[in-house]
């Protein structure tokens, strides 16, 4: 990609709505009545996903890693009233710590700087953990996401 280089890391978050869920299901191989308790497990708590990315100095943002996520149900209550007391800054601080590495307690690091590295590697882009770790890292909420916390905030 010669010449391209990262300017920015960052993770994009969005709930999961029922509708995604059951779509997902649709593909599985479970039968039926396996399907039907996740869907219920699924309702009673509310579901995010993360994706990190980095930012290119040409523009493109790449996707690093879409397989993060966390799920949240609250003390009591429905997944609705649980929606009622999530605030941003809530859900940006739980990105951060879904972010964080497997071994974040011993090396205090909140990125998993060589892996980043190898992963933009594995894309056509060179970089160093050094580098990266002096560049701005963004927490981006999904529209739809930033609209239901706005309402409960």
């Amino acid at each position: 990609m010669g010449g391209v280089e990262v300017v920015g890391l960052g993770a994009w978050c969005d709930n999961l709505t029922e509708d995604e869920y059951r779509e997902e299901l649709a593909g599985s191989a479970w039968p039926p009545e396996v399907m039907d308790q996740s869907l219920e497990t699924f309702t009673q708590a509310l579901h995010f996903r993360v994706e990190q990315f980095a930012t290119l100095s040409d523009g493109r943002r790449l996707t690093l890693t879409d397989d993060r996520g966390w799920s949240s149900r609250g003390s009591g209550g429905s997944a609705a009233d649980h929606w009622a007391h999530l605030t941003v800054e809530a859900v940006e601080t739980d990105v951060g710590n879904v972010v964080l590495p497997d071994d974040a307690e011993e090396t205090e690091e909140e990125h998993p700087w060589p892996w980043l590295t190898e992963r933009l590697g594995d894309l056509g882009v060179g970089t160093t953990p050094e580098e990266l770790r002096g560049l701005p890292y963004e927490v981006i909420l999904s529209r739809r996401l930033r609209a239901r916390l706005s309402t409960s905030e």
